[in-house]
């Protein structure tokens, strides 16, 4: 039912105790497909032994140059065969319960095929000590995937029609494929988030990306605008990735797409209705402070 997408690179530090998860899933995978990005550790030859190894099939493919993150991800679930796709990471460890839990939610999903279930992490570090919980969002949907990701990718299960226009979408368009996945789920279908952890979400010096404490990711987000302004760049990243968002899908939903371009157009207006909408701005990131600094961004113009 469910095909978990893995993709790998040098990863042979932390990959064993997340094979090991998987082949600990109180739910079987239906199968294993592994897409290394051009490790030059010992990655391989972990996979290899696991394949040989498995409670479940495992396909094994090498790409013949490197992809990058995003459309590693897209080759991945394109050689999936499952209902189901879950996304995995080669530095994290599942919970036995994860996979029965997606499975679960989609059970009782009106659209499951354009459903995405995400869930709450655990954080730990390189010694697997708990360091962490990332928060309970308040606010899911459109109005929150514009300008912020609530789905990490190690924790995402998504259905077939979300996954045909995942593959559909340009990799260089995504700010990352989880993010892309969540906006596409917020536009086409539904978004379950679980408030169980499912995944140990591993924290050291290599992560592509990762959690934060409050305090360190206000400074992040300062630091990230201050260079944006400093350098020339215009608007915010999040908003440029759901213009590009809106014209890579025609059928967007008409109130999506007329959010995106009508707060693209206040980043040139004058300021009386950059304040006027900063009062109401149609989308929300979930930290209070930082949903301040949203607004006014918008009021500046600087969004």
């Amino acid at each position: 039912m469910i095909s978990v997408a893995l993709c790998t690179f040098n990863g042979e530090r932390y990959l064993p105790a997340l094979l090991a998860s998987l082949g600990q899933q109180n739910l079987r995978p239906l199968e294993l497909v592994v897409c290394d990005d051009g490790s030059t550790d010992g990655t391989w030859g972990q996979l290899e032994h696991f394949a040989m190894t498995s409670p479940f099939p495992v396909h094994l493919r090498r790409n013949a140059k490197r992809l990058g993150v995003q459309a590693n991800f897209q080759a991945a679930a394109s050689l999936c065969r499952g209902a189901l796709t879950a996304f995995a990471d080669q530095d994290d460890i599942w919970l036995p319960e994860k996979l029965a839990r997606a499975a679960a939610a989609f059970a009782k999903a009106e659209k499951p095929e354009a459903s995405l279930y995400c869930t709450r992490l655990t954080c730990i570090d390189a010694a697997g000590t708990v360091v962490g919980r990332t928060r309970v969002p308040a606010c899911i949907g459109f109005r929150n995937a514009l300008v912020e990701n609530i789905a990490t990718g190690c924790s995402v299960v998504f259905g077939a029609s979300l996954k045909t226009r995942f593959l559909a979408a340009t990799a260089a368009d995504m700010e990352m494929h989880d993010w892309w996945l969540y906006l596409l789920a917020s536009s086409f279908g539904e978004v379950f988030f679980d408030s169980e952890p499912g995944v140990l979400y591993r924290q050291h010096e290599n992560n592509v990306a990762g959690w934060q404490p409050r305090l360190s990711r206000w400074r992040a987000r300062i630091q990230r605008t201050h260079a944006r302004l400093r350098a020339g760049r215009r608007g915010m990243d999040s908003l440029n990735q759901a213009a590009r968002f809106v014209q890579a899908y025609p059928d967007c939903p008409s109130h999506i797409r007329t959010t995106v371009q009508e707060l693209l157009a206040l980043r040139n207006a004058s300021l009386l209705p950059r304040l006027a909408r900063a009062r109401k701005p149609g989308v929300a990131r979930n930290d209070p402070i930082e949903n301040l600094a949203l607004r006014a961004m918008i009021a500046l113009g600087i969004h």
